[in-house]
């Protein structure tokens, strides 16, 4: 699924330790923070997406400068779910074309570091 806009999705960057970069790919995390429902408190639940990340292209030189646990704004991107028949299990992961650094959005929790997978 491709998409390319100048708005894009928020996400929250995670590095790998020992992630098997390339001279074309930098892997990484990403996490999205979705609001749910108001809880009796007033607050609402939240719920994270984190997907293994590849940084290619216009985004590759760019996520070599990323900090951890930077919010950035993905603005080209493909999420990809190859299948491998031999292991039979699919491989989900976000192929980062371009992106933005934002400031860190005011509403948004952090991600627990327990939801936060390092593995790529």
């Amino acid at each position: 699924m491709y998409s390319k806009s100048e708005n894009g999705n928020y996400v929250t960057y995670f590095e790998v330790k020992d992630a098997k970069n390339t001279d074309k790919v930098f892997h990484g995390r990403v996490s999205e923070s979705i609001k749910g429902k108001p809880k009796e408190d007033g607050k609402h639940e939240w719920t994270f997406e984190t997907w293994s990340a590849r940084f290619v292209g216009g985004a590759y030189e760019k996520a070599k400068m990323l900090s951890d646990k930077a919010s950035i704004r993905l603005t080209e991107y493909n999420v990809r779910k190859p299948y491998s028949k031999e292991k039979k299990s699919s491989y989900p992961y976000i192929l980062i074309m371009d992106f933005e650094v934002v400031g860190v959005s005011p509403e948004a929790p952090e991600v627990p570091e327990d939801e936060v997978m390092y593995d790529v």
